[in-house]
Parts: C-alpha cells; sequence; structure tokens
C-alpha cells in the first residue's frame, strides 16, 4: 500500500505534542509495514510559504492509495492536491477554535477554521484522538459516527518512567528543600493558568516551601514562587516531570492532554480539571476536580495531600494502556478498512 502523511508540523520545528503524534506515527507505521510505501510531507520552513494556508498548495498526493491529513487544519489542502482515487483520513486533534472563537488571533486562522469543517466532511475516515473529540465532532461539525475512529495517542514507556528525583531536582537547579506542583501548557484562554495560579497562591499560603514550575510553548507564568523553564527539549522533559511531587492540569478544554499521560507514565501524582477527554486519559487513578473559582481551597487540598506521596504506581498502571505502537497499529486497521472499501 502506498501511503502519504500530511504533516502540519516544519521540520525545524521543536517537539511539541502535534509533531510528536506525527513523529511517532510515522516512524512506527514504517517499522511495522516495510512492504508499504510510507512517506511525508512537511510544511515548508519559510514564514509565508510554510504558513498553513499556504502550505495547502504545496502538499501531493500523487498515486498514494491513502492520503492522511495528520492535522484537522491541513484537511483544506483536499480542495486543491487530492486525486478521485485516493482515499481520504483526517486525524482530529481538537476543535477549540470553534468552542473559543476569540482564540482565533489572526487571519491565516480564521481562513482555516472557516474551510477546516468542510473539508474534514470530504474525509472517507477521521481518525479522533479520544472519544471527547468524537463528541465534538458529531455536535459541532455533524460528522456521523460511523465516520469515525478513535485511535488514542501514546507514549513512549522507554523514556517516560520513574527517574531519580534527586537528580532530576538537581538538572533543574530546584532546592532539594522544596517541593514542586509542575504544569505544562501553553498560556491560551482555555488553558486556565490564571486558575492554576490562584490555586498555587493559594497553597503558598498555607506552606511557604512548595514551588510552581511552569513549562510549555516557551511562555512564562508570572509569580511569586512560580519558576518558568521556558522550552525544555524533548529529552529533558522525562526529568522535567521526575522532578516534580504533583502535576496539575487546569485546562478545561483538551483533545487528549499528553501531558497528563506523560506525567502518570513517570508515576507523578496528577490533579487535574474533570472535563474534555481527560477523565478518559486518566481513569480511576488521579484526582480530579471542578476547577473553577469556587473550588480553588478543596484543589489546594489534594495537592497538598498528594505532595508528599512519591511514585502513583496506579498512574504508572494506567499509563500503559496508551503506546505509540498501539497508535500505530489501530491506524494501520483503518488505512486497511478504508482502502478497502468498509
Amino acid at each position: 500500500m502506498n501511503i502519504i502523511h500530511w504533516n502540519i508540523s516544519k521540520v525545524s520545528h521543536p517537539m511539541y505534542a502535534l509533531r510528536k503524534y506525527e513523529d511517532e506515527l510515522f516512524c512506527h507505521i514504517k517499522e511495522l509495514k516495510q512492504d508499504w510505501n510510507i512517506e511525508r510531507i512537511w510544511r515548508k520552513d519559510k514564514k509565508i510559504l510554510g504558513s498553513t494556508v499556504f502550505s495547502w498548495l504545496f502538499y501531493k498526493s500523487n498515486d498514494a492509495d491513502v492520503v492522511h491529513a495528520t492535522s484537522q487544519t491541513v484537511a483544506p489542502a483536499a480542495y486543491f492536491k487530492l486525486k478521485k482515487s485516493n482515499k481520504f483520513i483526517v486525524t482530529v486533534h481538537d476543535l477549540a477554535p470553534l468552542v473559543y472563537p476569540s482564540e482565533i488571533t489572526d487571519v491565516s486562522m480564521r481562513i482555516q477554521w472557516m474551510l477546516t469543517p468542510k473539508a474534514l466532511r470530504k474525509a472517507d475516515r477521521i481518525i479522533a484522538i479520544s472519544e471527547f473529540t468524537k463528541e465534538e465532532l458529531m455536535g459541532l461539525i455533524e460528522i456521523s459516527e460511523e465516520k469515525i475512529s478513535v485511535i488514542h495517542q501514546g507514549v513512549d514507556h522507554e523514556k517516560y518512567k520513574p527517574l531519580d528525583k534527586i537528580k532530576c531536582k538537581e538538572k533543574f537547579g530546584l532546592n532539594q528543600e522544596d517541593k514542586h506542583i509542575l504544569v505544562v501548557s501553553s498560556n491560551v484562554k482555555h488553558k486556565r493558568m490564571d486558575l492554576a495560579k490562584n490555586i498555587f497562591d493559594h497553597i503558598r499560603s498555607i506552606k511557604g516551601n512548595i514551588k510552581m514550575i511552569k513549562a510549555g510553548y516557551g511562555e512564562v507564568l508570572k509569580g511569586e514562587g512560580i519558576i518558568s523553564v521556558g522550552w525544555v527539549k524533548e529529552e529533558e522533559m522525562p526529568l522535567l516531570f521526575n522532578a516534580a511531587d504533583v502535576y496539575l492540569h487546569t485546562s478545561e478544554y483538551e483533545g487528549f492532554g499528553l501531558p497528563v499521560l506523560e506525567a502518570m507514565a513517570c508515576g507523578v501524582p496528577v490533579v487535574a480539571n474533570n472535563k474534555a477527554s481527560i477523565p478518559e486519559i486518566v481513569g480511576d487513578c488521579g484526582s480530579f476536580a471542578g476547577l473553577d473559582e469556587n473550588n480553588i481551597i478543596q484543589t489546594s487540598e489534594k495537592i497538598l495531600s498528594l505532595i508528599d506521596n512519591g511514585i502513583d504506581r496506579e498512574a504508572m498502571e494506567q499509563s500503559k494502556k496508551f503506546s505509540w505502537k498501539k497508535t500505530a497499529e489501530e491506524t494501520i486497521e483503518v488505512y486497511e478498512d478504508v482502502y478497502k472499501g468498509e
């Protein structure tokens, strides 16, 4: 079978969740199906020609049996580049811009989300990365249920695992006497960094030797006791998770929530918002909170109750349900079903 991946990532991009999905999927499929011809097309590195909208012009379908757009905003390229002989699959990670239109910050993004819903309806199959995203597709874009396959993201258990906490804290210059709450997130509104800060401020008023580490997309969070570490290289992320004593996830909207899974794989106790896809990933092993301004005290108490607990074995066990190999195997099944016309 001939497969082409249309990737949203650029070769020059540092590692982030979507690129990790694209890299892991491509490499595992190539390893599992060595008799298949599989190639990937990246976005161009140039600023203008590499913008998402202009990139649609540079994807190609050739004689591929299956074209897989590995992010929803690549889907409009189907208007220009798809042939009748190609089967078309799209992975949808989330529909946040449709839920939070105020987060659409530029013309390019506005064009993307004007054309993406209609392009998704052209797909032969859509891969949703969670049951939550599947429900969003059915409710917001009216995609029929039988057209959607749910395939979760994964985690590399060889990298993300418990490591020596003392050495990991040393790596980031952290005081061994302090306890650390880790947040890995961008600062967009629905990630609720305002709430994370308010929770932390309340915790600090109770116990002063607790610090918060903020990582994610190189964006900082300002405040007393908050350590913003900027952009952390992928090879150092397992060390960062292991330097933490609790992982806090305040986001109220997630297509999947990969950092939560990676924290679990490292055995870090998780306190997360009981919304969107997060309960689906965490299962019964995490501490949930209805995270809003009315529950700051309750959430703070949960964090304080976990911060001295050490490795969370139940979280590690739950994380084993997810792997990139499993993601690839289930994606291969979708390719074969679509190619056969099932």
